[in-house]
């Protein structure tokens, strides 16, 4: 504990083994400091705001990204970021939700944090928050399209309409009144934004809720003198003193009126179609029912995102991006509605007339509604978030009924002929009154019904005692157990951000829960927070009759004016509606601003983006003491020991579990195989087992798994995962079969685990066809919502692109768009393909145990058991090398030729009507030489850091949310990416204008942020490098890549003593970068709105000269064929 010699007051502590939380209050203005401590190198700072929105105009979003903008004694745009580079940080980002706000650092160095602690805080208190900056980083009107535009307007485009968002959107606007903030959607919609968002009224909310006491500052990591900290804050406090407690003064008298909260008042014909209907809860009606409809309500028709409600619901609704929160019009700053643990309970009148069995249809935009399904969700609004005994209790509940395998729910819904939905899925969100939302996806729209029917009956099966009792309460008991496991494995593997969330939910769950009388109440909350093992271990006592309370209460009888179902649905026609309505709209500007007006905003915009960039150059000249690096890091200690070619052991002392990762090379399967290896290895540990003497149905062994393996995944390849590689190609080591499992440290788990190997590997069974059928319904299913989400269909056409240049390329036979046409013939057609398929999937299990004698064995943990108990793994791998001597078909293994397939032109497009943003990646490859990997990751860093060239082309200007510049040595990649524009023609052009001047040396490089961008660089592969869960990832990847955890701390010295050379960044220019811009050894992959591709390909080929443009319809026949 510190010193307490400052305004702060030491208020508690709370303590475990691998780390200690303290907590302090200023006496002054009450902000709040926790400080936890990690034996680790990096140090996150959080700085935590309580911000209540109360319209969707996202006031609390957009001041989040005008806080970056200058404040008032830092006025350059941009210092911020500057000086965290200089500062060997790794840059600011921040996070809005629908209760707070929550800003973010990572550095390497104590004396870094003291020196941008205060910088930082200044602009969080005291921004510029001036119209040059709203109009470009928040919302404008093209003087020159007529279209809206923005960063913030980008980044709402980009989400507004994904049938995820309307969901929980819809269900959190039901749970609560529009008293409270989460009713609203923080991040804001684009109408409210267009229509109604003014500077002024984020200057108000920023008065409102921008003041100390609603602040706290998260402090994580190592080598933090606490001391010092609380010091610079008092002297922070002192030095504004008076500016805080007027600030204060004023939030205390602040309340919004009717004009300044503005809130939408829509009619009806501006609403989706939305039906209330009556849903059978008897659990003997199992039918996708002919209920009487009422008279259809008419409802939102805003984009996506939002849902519609004919009778709301008193509560809070959820976030941008998610957290926790209330607050009433009336008390800003006492709760809306108090928790039923209270005296008196707050319920909105209308509420009372909805009735428990009614549910919503809620519609999302497509373009066909014959390959589009829709989504069943159940929310409800809980207790008390401080009621965590009855939350752990419930988590464990939920884990055992829906996310496993061998759950009663996965066998009632997903393992029947014809499955009713693809996944089910339950999220808590930490509102004072902590809110669950149970969701099943990819459920045919005939099938809603029947499925939000058999939800309840299932439910009423299990208490009605007319299931297996003693085998729920056996698998009630095992995921308590795993859950403390999984606790332990987070805070092992990665401790900053759990950690942190507890804190900021402690910061403002007292903000927003009134405290009871009960003076024992008044005990820090924190500590319940992070008590979560003593809760799990408590459940061990329950019998099952609690287990069948919590269902009861909770999920079936909780009162109907805190529960909600919502229906989703697809619906072409509001696709259609949306779009008349922006050409309508768009038309009617310019009719009425006329050519005067449009070009009023022209010019007013032209002079925005002039004095911002004016005003971020001026970064460079203020003066700032430099720090230097403490190069010896203490990072998570590993020692390497091997046997060979076959085992790699890590041995990392701290750890209390072991991660077993299995490569196996399958080089030269056969075309006709590899189309079929993704079902293989989705089916993979979901089979019976037929090996030796053991036996094994399906349930049974997802039972065993699920008992003793705390994770376990089976793929093809891996991600990216390191600084030398690119996170947009997904490509690696296809050739490379992958099973890793992780399991606690003993002798019993390490045995248990050989074992499980050997089940997966030599005894899966693939004659049960239902099983496979069952897989290929639900993968397709998934298929067909994951190609509803434009940027990661842009995604994966880019890596068809890289990848798919020939008919036997790995990457062609399992690409996405490959996998769905097969599932789909098959699903279509299951008894004609029946033989085909098993005999398929057995041939690949023959092929992967012929090449077991390649096998490679990783092991990450503490090994110490592995070293004096090796021969449970060397007796395994011997096993391996005895089933590689099977016999196998020769045409399995028969090296043919593939056709070569033309991909690759100047430029591709794809339309996607779901899409309003756009998004483009442009890429050339070459050899990427491992001697350039230091300057070429520094200048990567420089081109889009915040404010470099590329940030300042395309984020500065209001063009794009996001651009990044990057390489990937093994694929041999230079890319450029834009995401989430809204002037998409605009953000590409600047960004390759930005690149030429650079090439063509008009743009001089600023030696000075190159320095910044070492420093960034430095930080980055400390970060990668920081905890033990991402130092694993490395040590396994090193097998692949032969790139050593030793070669990555020999480069992170090498990047520190790295010295800025004009000579070599001109050379990398030339080598890099001239071929990146040249059109024709480059290529161009855009994403835009379906309605935009003949706007688009005419720009491509005026603007950049670029003749030859395919659509993507044409890519993907030629992909297929």
């Amino acid at each position: 504990m510190a010193r307490l010699q400052s305004n702060f007051n030491f208020i508690s502590s709370y303590c475990e083994p691998t780390f200690n939380v303290e907590k302090y209050q200023s006496s002054k203005t009450g902000m709040k400091l926790y400080h936890i401590k990690l034996p680790l190198p990096l140090i996150k700072l959080e700085i935590c705001v309580q911000t209540k929105p109360y319209d969707d105009t996202g006031c609390a979003h957009t001041l989040e990204h005008l806080i970056f903008m200058g404040s008032r004694q830092y006025p350059q745009q941009g210092y911020l970021d500057y000086i965290s580079a200089q500062y060997y940080s790794l840059g600011t980002n921040a996070t809005t939700y629908r209760d707070m706000t929550t800003y973010e650092l990572t550095t390497v160095n104590h004396q870094s944090l003291l020196k941008l602690l205060p910088i930082y805080l200044d602009h969080i208190l005291n921004p510029l928050l001036t119209n040059d900056c709203y109009l470009t980083e928040v919302h404008h009107i093209s003087g020159e399209t007529g279209d809206d535009a923005g960063v913030v307007y980008s980044e709402i485009q980009s989400s507004e309409n994904q049938p995820d968002e309307i969901l929980l959107y819809s269900v959190l606007r039901d749970l609560w009144s529009d008293k409270s903030p989460y009713y609203y959607e923080s991040g804001g919609r684009l109408e409210a934004i267009r229509n109604e968002l003014t500077l002024d009224k984020i200057k108000l909310f920023h008065q409102k809720y921008y003041v100390p006491n609603n602040l706290a500052i998260i402090l994580c990591g190592g080598g933090i003198q606490i001391d010092e900290i609380l010091g610079v804050l008092s002297k922070f406090e002192d030095e504004n003193c008076s500016q805080l407690e007027n600030r204060h003064r004023i939030s205390l008298d602040y309340s919004l009126n009717e004009n300044l909260r503005k809130k939408m008042k829509f009619n009806n014909d501006k609403f989706p179609f939305i039906k209330i209907k009556r849903a059978s809860l008897d659990e003997n009606s199992l039918s996708s029912e002919k209920n009487a409809d009422s008279n259809p309500i008419d409802t939102t028709k805003l984009s996506v995102h939002l849902t519609t409600t004919g009778t709301t619901t008193d509560g809070n609704d959820s976030s941008f991006c998610d957290s926790e929160l209330m607050v009433s019009h009336e008390d800003l700053s006492a709760p809306s509605s108090p928790t039923t643990l209270w005296s008196t309970i707050e319920v909105d009148t209308s509420i009372n007339h909805r009735h428990m069995n009614e549910y919503k249809e809620i519609f999302y935009p497509v373009e066909d509604n014959d390959e589009n399904l829709g989504q069943v969700a159940f929310g409800y609004r809980l207790e008390s978030i401080y009621e965590m005994e009855i939350y752990t209790a419930l988590d464990v509940l939920l884990t055992t009924l829906f996310d496993e395998d061998i759950s009663i729910f996965y066998k009632e819904f997903m393992e029947i002929p014809n499955t009713l939905c693809s996944s089910i899925d339950h999220d808590w969100f930490n509102y004072p009154e902590r809110v669950l939302v149970v969701v099943f996806e990819g459920v045919e729209v005939d099938n809603l019904t029947m499925v939000a029917d058999k939800y309840s009956s299932v439910l009423y099966s299990i208490i009605d005692c007319q299931r297996d009792n003693d085998q729920l309460y056996t698998q009630l008991r095992r995921n308590i157990k795993k859950k403390i496991d999984l606790h332990l494995n987070e805070i092992e593997n990665e401790p900053y951000g759990f950690l942190i969330d507890l804190c900021c939910l402690d910061h403002v769950s007292e903000l927003s829960v009134p405290k009871t009388n009960n003076e024992n109440d008044d005990e820090q909350q924190l500590h319940k927070f992070l008590q979560n093992k003593k809760y799990l271990e408590s459940l061990f006592e329950q019998p099952i009759a609690y287990w069948h309370e919590l269902i009861k209460k909770y999920l079936l009888e909780w009162p109907s004016t805190k529960r909600t179902v919502i229906l989703l649905k697809p619906n072409s026609d509001l696709l259609i509606e949306q779009q008349e309505q922006d050409e309508q709209r768009i038309s009617e500007r310019f009719v009425s601003l006329g050519s005067d007006g449009l070009q009023r905003l022209k010019t007013e915009l032209e002079q925005a983006r002039l004095n911002n960039k004016q005003s971020t150059s001026q970064c460079a000249t203020i003066s700032h003491p430099l720090l230097s690096f403490d190069n010896q890091l203490h990072l998570p200690p590993i020692e390497y020991d091997t046997n060979g070619k076959h085992l790699d052991l890590f041995h990392s002392p701290n750890s209390h579990f072991l991660k077993y990762t299995l490569h196996i090379p399958i080089k030269q399967l056969a075309s006709d195989l590899q189309l079929y290896l993704p079902l293989f290895t989705n089916l993979l540990f979901h089979t019976a087992i037929r090996y030796d003497n053991v036996q094994l149905d399906k349930y049974h062994f997802c039972e065993l798994i699920s008992r003793d393996i705390l994770d376990y995944s089976v793929s093809n390849g891996q991600s990216s995962s390191s600084p030398i590689q690119s996170s947009y190609i997904h490509g690696h080591y296809l050739d490379i079969f992958i099973v890793s499992l992780q399991s606690l440290n003993n002798f019993e788990m390490c045995k248990n685990t050989m074992d499980y190997f050997r089940y997966a590997l030599f005894g899966s069974v693939f004659d049960d066809y239902k099983i496979i059928l069952e897989e290929c319904e639900k993968q397709l299913k998934n298929f067909i919502e994951v190609l509803q989400d434009g940027q990661t269909v842009h995604q994966a056409y880019f890596n068809s692109l890289i990848h798919s240049t020939n008919t036997e390329s790995y990457y062609h036979q399992m690409n996405m768009f490959l996998q769905k046409n097969l599932l789909e013939k098959i699903c279509k057609h299951p008894n004609k393909y029946q033989n085909e398929i098993i005999s398929k999937l057995k041939q690949i299990q023959k092929f992967i145990w012929k090449n077991l004698s390649q096998i490679h064995l990783t092991v990450c943990g503490n090994v110490e058991l592995i070293k004096d108990n090796r021969q449970i793994i060397e007796q395994f791998i011997k096993e391996c090398h005895a089933k590689s001597q099977v016999d196998i078909e020769s045409s399995a293994n028969k090296d043919t030729k593939g056709k070569h397939i033309q991909t690759v032109s100047p430029a591709a497009i794809i339309g996607s009507p779901h899409e309003e943003s756009g998004y483009v990646i442009r890429w050339t490859r070459l050899a990427i030489s491992q001697a350039d990997f230091i300057p070429l990751m520094i200048f990567c860093n420089y081109l889009d850091m915040e404010n470099g060239p590329l940030w300042t082309a395309c984020r500065t200007n209001g063009y794009a949310y996001g651009v990044a510049f990057d390489f990937d040595f093994e694929s041999n990649v230079i890319l450029l990416s834009i995401n989430q524009c809204s002037q998409l023609n605009l953000a590409y052009s600047s960004a390759m204008e930005a690149l030429k001047n650079i090439v063509e040396h008009k743009i001089k490089l600023d030696p000075e942020r190159i320095l910044a961008a070492r420093n960034l660089t430095i930080c980055m592969f400390t970060e990668h490098l920081a905890t033990l869960g991402r130092v694993t990832g490395v040590c396994i990847r090193s097998y692949l890549n032969k790139y050593s955890i030793e070669k990555y701390q020999d480069l992170l010295h090498d990047i520190n003593l790295y010295n800025y050379n004009e000579t070599v960044f001109l050379e990398l220019i030339e080598k890099y970068l001239q071929p990146l811009i040249d059109n024709t050894r480059s290529s161009t992959l855009v994403l835009v709105n379906t309605n935009k591709m003949k706007e688009t390909q005419a720009y491509l080929q005026n603007e950049h000269d670029i003749k030859t443009v395919t659509a993507i319809k044409d890519v993907v026949k030629a992909i297929c064929r």
